[in-house]
This record gives C-alpha cells, structure tokens and sequence, in this order.
C-alpha cells in the first residue's frame, strides 16, 4: 500500500523508500526527513484537495507533497496490534 492511500488516524510503518530508479537526490531528502524504513507513523490530516499529508514521525510533524507519498510503501497496522506493543515493550 503506497502512504498517500492512508487517511487521517491511519497509523503504519514504512516497508520501502522509492523504485530503483529513483534520484539520489530524492532519496536523501526523504531519509534526511526521516522517512526509512522500519519507522512508525501516522497520518495527521490530507490537504482538502487531497495534494499533501501531515504525518506524526519520529516526535515530529511532517507535512508531504502526494508525489512523494506515492512512491513510499507502507503497511498500514490496526491501532489494537499499536496497544499489545505497547503493552508488551
């Protein structure tokens, strides 16, 4: 599932960051903010016309542009497996 599929409330970890054909330049930007693999997150809020998200990552708010969010994948985690982690660790 890409990141700009998720809605607001929405929590998830990053499984990948980008195609193999994807600018060095992009690719840092994105870990420079925080985006790697293996990170949890939620979604805030979208733009009303559905063109940027505002994530929650790493104690941080981060607001992202949809054509960056289409090319991060996600797996979206229900917030009950959230509470057993937290419970459990």
């Amino acid at each position: 599932m890409k990141l700009s599929d998720l809605n607001p409330g929405d929590h998830a970890t990053i499984s990948e960051v980008g195609q193999l054909d994807l600018p060095s330049v992009v690719k840092r930007k994105l870990l420079s903010m925080g985006i790697t693999p293996n990170t949890s997150f939620h979604v805030i809020r979208k733009a009303p016309m559905g063109s940027g998200l505002e994530l929650d990552i790493r104690g941080s708010r981060l607001c992202m542009r949809r054509d960056l969010a289409d090319i991060i994948d996600v797996d979206k985690v229900s917030v009950l497996n959230l509470e057993v982690e937290k419970t459990n660790g």
